[in-house]
Formats: structure tokens, C-alpha cells, sequence
């Protein structure tokens, strides 16, 4: 009894054995089920994230250019203004007495001027002639008497002292003339050339003097030197302004700058005219297109960056100067390229040892599953570009294999799978 009791117990435990090694056959040859997606064709770009800060394109700071109470201000902050259009006035009654002041000036000096142009009044040369009549007349009288009495002198008739009377007489008499005649012509000829230059520069010296007090009285009236927006005002009305102290700063925001850094490795693909999208934190899911304006020449030794200025239209007033932006530039386009959803790709670490240079290290080596016939093939591969959902592959599958992008983590090489989806080409 007791030889058939163990018999049957070797018997059940047999039984068992056997099945469960049946169990995990059936399992290990049961298909895994997965989802694949075919490898495609297309054109992929480097994908380049920076961020930077939103500048308005134009920002003018407005100063006052002489100093004076502010008489009244015109506009406020936030307020438009266009080309021209008036800030500030600035009290001015000094500078209008200046105004008043130089322009009599001119005129006085333009009144001599006109009369040096007209010449001689009548008047005046009829007494100029009748002055060198009567000191003619007076040198002939003074002649005749010199000469008798030299005649009388040179008899002994006179003496000394009476002769040299009539001999004073007769040479002032003739000075007389000369001064007389010399007043005549001036008259008939009128003013010298060296008169009129000095007269026309003292004319041109008090126009001057007129049209700088003019520019002053313009400066009592602040406008604007662009198209913008006051976004700093500094001074109210009755504050003292100052030429060192701007009274207000306007921008120009239809179209703003956004200022990126770039690292030395990436220099390279920045060109004027490469597009660019943004986004900012404000306005969550929107997007604003720009294109690199200009790219610094040179490198900040501190930072090893190069700055990169962006232009992007404005027209909403949407980007405002301060705000933080994400920038992605899409640079170095690879055509016709094999690309694969990112994720089926397996990203694992390798421990590497180079015996030969005595260098270990840790590498990233990628994979993906590729499958055929049913059955899931593991392949290194080598990637390039990134582009949203998508990645290139540079070698390691082909044009419409198919690679699994669901169930991956459960795969070893090899094994059996059912595709449950595929997505082709075209999906």
C-alpha cells in the first residue's frame, strides 16, 4: 500500500512538472502585441532654442535745450503722439524780450545801411559847395595879403612879426580849402568800400543775433523728433526744466527687437533674414514670426556669446518692452531625410573602456525595433536633427520599414510581436 501511495505522489508531481513547462513554452512563444509606425522620408532642421528680451525698435529720451519752468505739459504716459506733435511748453516772455530786442538791433543797423545805399542829400552837398566857395574865397583874400606883405617886408617897410600874421593866415586859409573840398568829394562819391564791408557785417551781425534769439523761442515749445508712445514722463508742469534731465521717453513699438545670445558653437548658422518664432509667457499658445536683423561681429570676451538682434512686426502692440522671450530657430535643413516618431527610439547607456588609449567613459547608444516577418529585430542606430514629433535617422533602417513605437519596453531581440496598429506612411 504504502509502494502505491508514492507511486501515484511521483506520478502527480511528473504531472505537474510537465505542465507548467508547457504553460511557459505556450507563454514564451505567445506574440508580444505592438504598435509601429513606418520609417519616412522628409525635411528635418536643426531646432535651436534661446531666449531673450523684447526692445522697442526706436526709444528716444526728449530733453529740454534751455532752461525754463514748464509751463504746461501736453501729454501723458501711454499717451500716442506723432512726428512733430507738442510735449511741453515752457514759459518764455524772457526769451520773446530777446526776440524784441534783437530784431530793433537789425533795424537800426539796416536803416544806416539804406543810407549809405541812398548816398548824399542834396541838402548836404549844397552846403559841402558853398563851404569850398567861402574858403576859396578866403584863401585868395589870405593869398593877396601874403603876398604884399612879403613885398613890404622884403623893403623894410613891416616888420617880421606882421608878415609872418599874413603868412599863418594864408596856410590855414588853404587847409581850409583842402578840408572843404575833400568833404565835397566824399559826398559826390559817397561811402568808401571798406565803409560799406564794415556797415554790411555789422547789418549781418544783428540778423544773426535775431535768428539765434528766434531758435531760442523755439525751444520753449517741446515736440516730438518720431512716431510713438510715451512710455516715461518725468516732469510736470511747473517743475524747472533742465537740458540734463529728460522730460519724457517715447518708443516706437509697431516693430520690436528681441535680443538673443548665442554660444560660439552656434554662430555659424545665424544669417540676417532667418526666421524666427516666439512665444511669451503673456499671451500662452500664441505665436510671433520675426528675422534676425543683425548678428554682433564680435564676441563678449565675459559672456563668449554673440548677441543676435531679431526683428518682429508689431502692428497689435501685443510684445511689450521687458517681456522674457522663447525663441526657436530652425537652421542647417537636412532634405530628403529618414525620419522616425521620437519615440521609438530607446535611449540606453553604455560603459565604454578604450584599452588602447586608456580612455573609459559613458556613452548614449540608441535604438529602435524594426519588424519583419513578425518578429522584432533590435538596431543601433544614429541619429541627427530633432523636428517637433519626429527624428532623423542617419543610418541603421530603410525607407518604409516598420518600427515599433508602442510595447518597445516589453521587446527583447527576436521576439515574436502582432502589429494591432500601424500608422504607414502617410498617418
Amino acid at each position: 500500500m504504502k509502494r502505491i501511495v508514492a507511486l501515484l505522489l511521483i506520478l502527480v508531481i511528473a504531472f505537474i512538472t510537465s505542465c507548467e513547462k508547457r504553460q511557459k513554452e505556450t507563454a514564451a512563444e505567445k506574440p508580444i502585441l505592438v504598435e509601429v509606425a513606418a520609417v519616412t522620408q522628409g525635411d528635418v532642421w536643426k531646432e535651436i532654442g534661446l531666449t531673450g528680451s523684447v526692445e522697442a525698435n526706436m526709444e528716444i529720451k526728449v530733453y529740454p535745450k534751455i532752461s525754463a519752468i514748464i509751463q504746461e505739459m501736453k501729454v501723458s504716459l501711454g499717451d500716442t503722439i506723432m512726428k512733430d506733435g507738442l510735449i511741453a511748453v515752457l514759459e518764455s516772455d524772457d526769451v520773446r524780450a530777446q526776440v524784441a530786442q534783437a530784431q530793433a538791433a537789425l533795424e537800426v543797423m539796416q536803416a544806416k545801411w539804406a543810407q549809405m545805399n541812398v548816398g548824399a542829400r542834396s541838402e548836404e552837398i549844397a552846403q559841402a559847395e558853398d563851404l569850398v566857395a567861402k574858403a576859396r574865397a578866403n584863401l585868395e583874400n589870405a593869398e593877396h595879403n601874403y603876398r604884399r606883405m612879403k613885398a613890404l617886408f622884403e623893403g623894410g617897410t613891416v616888420a617880421q612879426r606882421q608878415f609872418e600874421s599874413a603868412e599863418l593866415e594864408y596856410t590855414v586859409a588853404r587847409a581850409d580849402l583842402n578840408s572843404a573840398q575833400e568833404r565835397l568829394d566824399m559826398l559826390l562819391e559817397g561811402a568808401t568800400k571798406e565803409d560799406r564791408q564794415a556797415l554790411q557785417a555789422q547789418v549781418n551781425q544783428a540778423r544773426a543775433a535775431l535768428d539765434l534769439a528766434r531758435i531760442r523761442l523755439s525751444y520753449t515749445r517741446i515736440t516730438s523728433p518720431i512716431d510713438g508712445t510715451i512710455s516715461e514722463r518725468t516732469l510736470d508742469a511747473g517743475d524747472l526744466a533742465v537740458p540734463s534731465k529728460n522730460l519724457v521717453t517715447i518708443v516706437r513699438m509697431n516693430t520690436v527687437k528681441v535680443i538673443v545670445y548665442v554660444p560660439e558653437n552656434q554662430i555659424r548658422f545665424m544669417a540676417p533674414g532667418l526666421e524666427a518664432q516666439l512665444t511669451v509667457a503673456a499671451y500662452p499658445g500664441q505665436v510671433f514670426y520675426g528675422t534676425i536683423d543683425t548678428v554682433s561681429p564680435t564676441l563678449n570676451p565675459a559672456t563668449r556669446m554673440f548677441s543676435v538682434e531679431i526683428k518682429v512686426i508689431n502692428e497689435d502692440r501685443l510684445l511689450r518692452p521687458g517681456m522674457f522671450a522663447a525663441v526657436s530657430l530652425s537652421v542647417d535643413p537636412h532634405p530628403n531625410a529618414l525620419l522616425v516618431p521620437k519615440e521609438a527610439v530607446l535611449h540606453t547607456e553604455q560603459y565604454l573602456e578604450n584599452t588602447a588609449n586608456s580612455e573609459t567613459g559613458i556613452c548614449q547608444v540608441n535604438r529602435v525595433f524594426v519588424v519583419e516577418n513578425g518578429t522584432a529585430h533590435l538596431r543601433t542606430v544614429t541619429l541627427g536633427h530633432e523636428s517637433g514629433a519626429m527624428v532623423e535617422v542617419c543610418d541603421g533602417v530603410s525607407m518604409g520599414e516598420q518600427v515599433v513605437i508602442r510595447g518597445l519596453n516589453q521587446l527583447t531581440d527576436g521576439d515574436r510581436v502582432t502589429v494591432v496598429k500601424d500608422r504607414g506612411i502617410g498617418s
